[in-house]
């Protein structure tokens, strides 16, 4: 491959949204050294940082073949693997709640959690079906999973509250709605829900407070729950 043709190849991918012009072309540069090594016979001894698809293809040469072997190029092909078929196993679960067949999607959510079992979204979503077939107690075992992952999202705190709620463990859903406000003191949603909390527990003056919070956060801001989790989503 001359220069011209490789110059023309590298300059051929369309750059990604999430990447800005130099980067772009400090990616290129870098494919640039990394095929000049390989052309002329050398070994590419300096680590190799795969960002994106184009950062792959661009290492690959016109046979379909890589121009080098490294760990970062084998673990991104098996990642990118992982991901299409987890993303194939939940668009079959997810169809199937539309379906309102929820038995097939809690089957096809825990498939995709075997193939990838580090995505909190999908114990989330086997949570929500699991609460639509009343159990609670798997709700309840896939909201605690999803939180050891992503203990910093509020919203699996409010869902947790929610089925702790159902199960009549009442000081565990509070402490959870408290945790849910520690961590977004601008979540109307939280407010709203332990304010009828408190209100159902008789405490009148604090649901007073919390749904006026809320009302205030609605009002200032206008943005309501999370399209992709949320305490309502079931």
């Amino acid at each position: 491959m001359s220069t011209n043709e490789l110059n023309a190849f590298l300059n051929s991918f369309q750059k990604p949204a999430n990447y800005d012009r130099d980067a772009w072309e400090n990616l290129i540069a870098h494919s640039k050294e990394i095929w000049n090594a390989y052309l002329n016979g050398n070994t590419w001894e300096q680590a190799i940082d795969i960002t994106c698809k184009e950062s792959y293809l661009m290492l690959v040469d016109t046979n379909g073949k890589l121009v080098i072997n490294n760990d970062s190029l084998l673990n991104y092909v098996q990642n990118e693997h992982t991901r299409a078929w987890r993303s194939k196993l939940e668009d079959i679960a997810l169809r199937a709640i539309r379906e309102k067949r929820y038995k097939r999607a809690e089957q096809y959510f825990g498939k995709a959690i075997k193939v990838d079992g580090k995505h909190a979204l999908n114990y989330y979503r086997r949570a929500l079906v699991s609460m639509k077939l009343l159990n609670n107690k798997s709700a309840l075992a896939d909201l605690n999973k999803a939180i050891e992952l992503q203990p910093e999202n509020e919203n699996l705190y409010l869902k947790r509250a929610q089925v702790y709620r159902l199960l009549d463990v009442d000081f565990k859903a509070m402490s959870d709605l408290n945790k849910a406000i520690k961590l977004n003191s601008n979540c109307a949603e939280a407010y709203e829900v332990r304010g009828k909390f408190r209100l159902s527990l008789g405490d009148r003056a604090g649901a007073k407070m919390d749904l006026n919070r809320s009302f205030e956060i609605i009002n200032s801001r206008k943005t309501g729950p999370s399209e992709q989790y949320g305490a309502k989503a079931a």
